[in-house]
Formats: structure tokens, sequence, C-alpha cells
């Protein structure tokens, strides 16, 4: 089974000059460029079977530009939405409850510290990215009709933020609380992870990260 991770287009939450708050904001007009991109690479590349996204609005229309170009409907989750936008019981927290993140708090560094006030802390957040991981797994890996050849070629699309292919990182390499490597994503990049359980060989393969090859020099970010 093949996940291919893909980061949003440029928000304004990426922008130098952003304050903070306000946690759900929109693509930028490059962003918006990226997105294109990127719909149709993975149109033209990859014949991919289903496509989940976050529910934060800069995936939602990073992900409807990618359902316009493959034509696959799209799957919410809440689970694969960024840190801090989940309550410590995972779900999913209104506009009006999103707050600004600690100042001077890493999440990965401080695993057990809330990156919000009232929010969740890294490992919180780690633990749902994770249920996600293994709800596909089990429902998608290992359905009843499948045959090894099918299940091993199903090839499932996941619009998501930075955290979450770092967390989904954290979960596939098995590792501690405490990180000392960050992992870099670039805005549309594309994560390629399989999962391939056979005898004697580790289950899962990293196949690439951070995949821009869609994008002109002038549209990287």
């Amino acid at each position: 089974m093949h996940f291919y991770l893909i980061r949003h287009g440029q928000s304004y939450i990426n922008l130098p000059d952003w304050d903070g708050n306000d946690l759900d904001q929109v693509l930028t007009p490059l962003g918006q460029q990226q997105v294109e991109a990127v719909g149709k690479w993975l149109s033209e590349n990859i014949q991919a079977e289903y496509l989940f996204s976050s529910t934060l609005k800069r995936t939602r229309e990073t992900a409807d530009a990618v359902s316009r170009y493959t034509g696959l409907d799209i799957i919410y989750d809440d689970r694969i939405r960024e840190i801090g936008t989940n309550g410590p019981d995972g779900a999913a927290l209104s506009n009006e409850r999103l707050e600004r993140y600690m100042d001077n708090l890493w999440g990965s560094l401080q695993p057990y510290d809330a990156v919000t006030r009232h929010g969740e802390n890294w490992m919180q957040f780690r633990s749902r990215v994770g249920a996600f991981i293994e709800d596909k797994l089990r429902t998608l890996a290992t359905p009843n009709d499948s045959t090894p050849e099918t299940t091993n070629n199903q090839r499932v699309l996941v619009v998501c933020h930075g955290g979450v292919i770092e967390a989904f990182f954290e979960y596939v390499f098995a590792k501690g609380p405490w990180s000392v490597v960050t992992v870099t994503s670039n805005n549309t990049s594309i994560t390629h992870l399989e999962y391939r359980p056979v005898p004697n060989r580790p289950a899962w393969r990293l196949h690439y990260s951070n995949r821009v090859e869609h994008l002109t020099p002038e549209l990287i970010s």
C-alpha cells in the first residue's frame, strides 16, 4: 500500500508577517498556483484510488485542485489536521476555539507540553495521526476481497500539513518522544511511503521525501 503525503499549498499562515492568530487561513495566490501544479502532476504520474484531506481551509483548497485533476472524491478526516488545531481528546476545535501557539515552544522538543493554551501536545497529536494510519492499514490495505498484488499496489493520496508528515515519519520509524531531526516539507511537496509487510524485511519503505519537481523554481516555498 502506497501513501503519497502532499503538503498543502502556501497559505497566509506560512508568510513571515503572520501574527500567529487565525490558524485556519486560505491559500495565497502563490499557493493557488502550487496546487494547480501538483494536481496536474499527480493526475499524470500517480494512479491513486483514494484521496484524503485535512479539514482546514488550506488543505481543503489543495484537495479541491487535486480532486479536479484526478477525478477522485475527497474524504475529509479531522485526524490529519495540523498540530494545535485539535483538542487533547483528538477532536477538531472550532475556529472560535483555535488559539495561537505558545511562545518559544517547539512540540517535538517538548512533546508533553501543550502547544496551545488549552490544546494538545505533540504526543497526543502523534496519537491521532497514528490512529489515522492504522485505520487505513486495517480498512484499505487488507480488504477481504483483495489479493497480495492488489493490496500492495493500492495508492492513497493524503493532503495534509508539515507536522502531519513529520508525525508519519515518527510512526514509521517507531521513534521515541523527543526529536533530534526536523522533517522538511515544502508547500505541495510529495512524500512517498510504502507499507509492504514481507517476511524478514521491514514493513515500511521510504521511496522519496519532499519531492517538488512539479514546481518551477519561482513556485517553491
